[in-house]
């Protein structure tokens, strides 16, 4: 925010799942503004942003996008010189990103993602991300070489050593860290920072903090007693007891579906090649049967008796697939819960209902 502020580099909207290496690999400083939006539901602030943005936006789009068009309207933003996002993941991000590039008055980018990984479909792509990055550089008359984003994927290379490293240390009993801090400020930096020394250091010490735990043989709750794999790639991000029942009953999240490691390990030879790689091979934009294999795959992974599912309001590209998910970890033994709910409007969140799921599940996990 405060590079933001002081205007000395372009600043470039993206979205969460935008190769943000590219961003890095120009010197300009990217803005995800659904991360800007889950901070401020984090205060309890977004109720307000949230109305304002309706204003502008339809209300089936999804919640973090309106709050962010109301930062984006009372100024509380940082305001793009470029706007780029892709057609994956979310189904509200090509609606918002128009509309905020047009009141805005600048460029918009639109990278469209195949989905289906057919042969020389990673290939198209591949030229696809290089004709859109030399074309950004020449729209900000940036020096731009392919060695320069081989420079950015060398780091993002070395950082996806350290999450390897740290979903491995996830998989000890008890549970060295909470998959609420997971589902927070690591997804947020695994979004941000891929490519860059302050992502590098934040994996680093993560990883030193992790380690120290399972040395030590300490988890983060007192009396772990079931462990629960949380689905989807959000949680409720403004006050909410979800976490604190589980706590005090007992349940642990070891790891949750956001920070799978989904992606192969980038390769600096190939740096476009590579980042078409990591796009493909998203599960929330592929087949419902990876994301099943995937589900599955972690359930025995970090020997889970249970799984969450956030269901958050207007993502379709994951509730679609939610009971299909349950009904394959269901067959494994594992107890399944789909939570409806909203990760950025505390208003679209039923406490009662909530907390009543929450007790049955409970009651599932000691049956």
């Amino acid at each position: 925010m405060e590079r933001a502020c002081s205007k000395k580099e372009p600043i470039v909207w993206v979205n969460a799942f935008f190769p943000i290496e590219i961003v890095h690999a120009m010197g300009a400083l990217p803005i995800i503004p659904e991360i800007h939006a889950s901070l401020f539901a984090y205060f309890n602030y977004s109720r307000r942003f949230i109305e304002i943005g309706g204003g502008r936006l339809s209300t089936d789009i999804c919640s973090f996008f309106r709050c962010a068009m109301g930062l984006l309207e009372e100024g509380l933003i940082p305001k793009p010189d470029l706007v780029l996002s892709s057609s994956h993941l979310c189904d509200g991000s090509a609606k918002f990103f128009s509309e905020a590039a047009k009141k805005l008055g600048v460029k918009h980018f639109y990278l469209d993602i195949p989905i289906s990984p057919l042969r020389g479909v990673k290939e198209r792509l591949a030229r696809k991300l290089k004709d859109l990055s030399f074309e950004v550089a020449s729209y900000f008359g940036l020096p731009f070489e392919e060695r320069m984003l081989s420079s950015v994927l060398a780091r993002t290379g070395e950082t996806w050593n350290l999450i390897n490293e740290i979903n491995l240390l996830r998989r000890t009993k008890p549970t060295p860290f909470p998959g609420a801090e997971g589902l927070s400020y690591v997804a947020g930096m695994t979004f941000y920072t891929m490519g860059t020394d302050e992502g590098l250091r934040f994996f680093r010490a993560l990883l030193e903090y992790i380690r120290k735990n399972v040395e030590k043989k300490v988890g983060y709750l007192k009396n772990e007693k079931f462990r629960v794999l949380w689905l989807h790639h959000i949680r409720p991000y403004y006050p909410n007891p979800i976490f604190s029942f589980l706590e005090k009953n007992g349940v642990a999240v070891p790891f949750e579906e956001t920070n799978y490691l989904y992606w192969p390990k980038p390769d600096v030879d190939s740096p476009f090649l590579s980042l078409a790689d990591k796009l493909l091979s998203n599960p929330w934009y592929s087949s419902l049967r990876l994301r099943m294999d995937i589900a599955k795959s972690m359930a025995i992974q970090y020997d889970v008796q249970g799984a969450i599912h956030f269901s958050h309001w207007g993502c379709r590209q994951t509730l679609g697939g939610a009971n299909l998910v349950g009904e394959a970890l269901k067959e494994m033994g594992v107890k399944f819960l789909v939570l409806p709910g909203d990760g950025c409007d505390p208003d679209n969140f039923s406490l009662g209902q909530t907390l009543t799921r929450l007790g049955a599940f409970l009651e599932s996990l000691e049956g």
